[in-house]
């Protein structure tokens, strides 16, 4: 491997890592208000109030109810403890969107470091890390108050320490790639397909002792959260994967659909005229997921590149064919987006390439780190000019959860597809219920069967509020023979994209017709 000496990447990890970090803590001036409309989803607000809740004693439930595996539990295990210092709402939503700047900036410092690993070049390692630093999408997306950035910092992490990893090294540190490893799974549970192939590959290429070990020490990092999970669900996966697909398949998104729009989602990665709808960039970034899967066969890769290639596609095949929720892929693939700069640089700096390779390869870097900070300087100074999706999903869900709480009336019990901000942000003495089950496994299986007037009763779901197309999706789901009714009480008055979420009071007569 190319990478076979020393790696001293002090310099060049905190060159990259305060470079990005200048670039996303500004976002948390912003404050929570604009963090809401421009970059929280409405699942922010399901970490948030899983973690104010285990804080409160209640355990992992984010209506205070019904126990939920439908979350990443590093993220919630980081805020829990900022729930113990204060009641107020607004300060742990600043915190997470803290954890994730910081944890981007890390991304990028380490994406850094593995390139030099891979490569023995500075000039790779300096350009994939300041493209990193400086992307606007990576930039804008990592305070999203998720386990985004987190789970991809964990996982390059765990691919620095195995790129630097040589046979016969300590037993002590194979016990370290096991507890990295360990850390990406429950940052984000995908971490696991990805780094599947890397675990293969360490038998091989660093014993199948040190391998097995840094396998059993993964294992037993991940076993307490999978002990939970089967105690809770009888599953030792989230519960909030199959809900997606659940929905996903309601919405009717096929294979080939989903595959589309994946490869679209690839090449999301920067914003306006360049970022959205381009199979252009998608093909370009499957390109360089493909290439070093042929490359390492003539040598001119390193092995462990074409390993982290062949699993990202695996990755990728899994979200496409998989779960199908085309309207997170772009979140899904962030580890996989970190990853491109990086195998393009073992690309080219696999073998020592010519002068002229590497001029060009410090121009293209230049000029995709002038196109960054040009994009970033009106955005950080005007959080209304920045566009960050690719696919368009509003955000703004705390605004418009204050907006409408206010309407429903007391003593009722609200339910929602979309819930999460409207449940952190409810009243004391309102319940809300999550009606698409990634936070509420009965409500999923009611979903998934057909029978949400059952569960609307028995819930005791007095109001519902929602999008018009979940109010159609809901209502396609009502058992057969039974008739849900919702009249419209208020629309709120703030926009969410083309949506506007309506407050309904809910009939719901489950006595099946003939």
């Amino acid at each position: 491997m190319a990478g076979a000496r020393a790696v001293p990447a002090g310099a060049v990890l905190a060159v990259v890592t305060l470079a990005a970090l200048s670039l996303r803590l500004p976002l948390l001036l912003w404050g929570a208000d604009a963090l809401d409309r421009q970059v929280f989803p409405d699942d922010t607000y399901y970490v948030l109030s899983i973690a104010r809740n285990i804080a409160a004693g209640l355990g992992p439930t984010a209506d205070g109810t019904v126990p939920t595996t439908g979350f990443q539990p590093l993220i919630v295990a980081l805020l829990v403890p900022v729930f113990r210092l204060t009641a107020d709402p607004v300060l742990p939503a600043l915190a997470a969107a803290a954890i994730g700047a910081i944890a981007g900036a890390l991304a990028a410092g380490l994406a850094a470091r593995l390139a030099l690993a891979l490569t023995g070049s500075c000039l790779a390692a300096a350009g994939v890390g300041l493209v990193l630093a400086t992307g606007p999408v990576f930039a804008l997306t990592h305070p999203n108050g998720l386990e985004t950035a987190l789970a991809a910092a964990v996982l390059l992490a765990t691919a620095v320490v195995l790129a630097e990893t040589r046979p016969g090294a300590p037993m002590r540190r194979f016990v370290g790639i096991g507890g990295l490893a360990g850390l990406a799974v429950l940052a984000r549970v995908d971490a696991a397909v990805l780094l599947a192939p890397a675990g293969i590959w360490a038998v091989r290429a660093l014993g199948w002792r040190g391998a097995g070990l840094a396998a059993l020490t993964g294992c037993a990092v991940i076993a307490p959260w999978v002990g939970v999970c089967l105690w809770l669900t009888g599953d030792p996966l989230p519960e909030s994967g199959a809900a997606v697909a659940t929905l996903a398949a309601a919405d009717g998104f096929d294979g080939w659909m989903t595959f589309t729009m994946g490869v679209l989602a690839l090449g999301a990665v920067w914003p306006d005229a360049v970022f959205g709808w381009s199979p252009a960039a998608g093909i370009a970034v499957a390109a360089v997921l493909l290439l070093p899967l042929l490359a390492v066969r003539r040598g001119h890769c390193p092995p462990l590149a074409a390993v982290l290639a062949f699993g990202s596609l695996a990755l990728f095949l899994a979200y496409t064919l998989g779960l199908g929720a085309v309207w997170f892929f772009e979140r899904y693939f962030s580890p996989i987006h970190c990853l491109v700069p990086v195998l393009a640089a073992a690309l080219v700096f696999g073998r020592s390439p010519p002068l002229a390779v590497r001029v060009l390869w410090g121009l293209a870097v230049l000029a995709l780190c002038g196109f960054g900070l040009w994009r970033l300087a009106p955005v950080l100074s005007d959080p209304g000019t920045a566009r960050l999706h690719a696919f368009a999903p509003p955000s703004g869900y705390g605004e418009m959860a204050r907006d409408l709480l206010p309407e429903v009336p007391p003593g009722a019990t609200l339910g929602a597809l979309q819930s999460g901000a409207l449940g952190y942000f409810a009243p004391p003495g309102l319940r809300v219920v999550n009606l698409d089950g990634v936070v509420n496994g009965p409500a999923a299986a009611a979903l998934r069967e057909g029978r949400v007037c059952t569960y609307l009763k028995a819930a005791g779901i007095t109001h519902f509020a929602d999008w018009d197309l979940n109010r159609a999706l809901l209502l396609r789901r009502v058992d057969p023979g039974a008739a849900v009714v919702l009249d419209p009480l208020y629309l709120s008055a703030v926009a969410q994209g083309r949506h506007r979420v309506t407050l309904y009071s809910v009939t719901a007569d489950c006595t099946p017709r003939p």
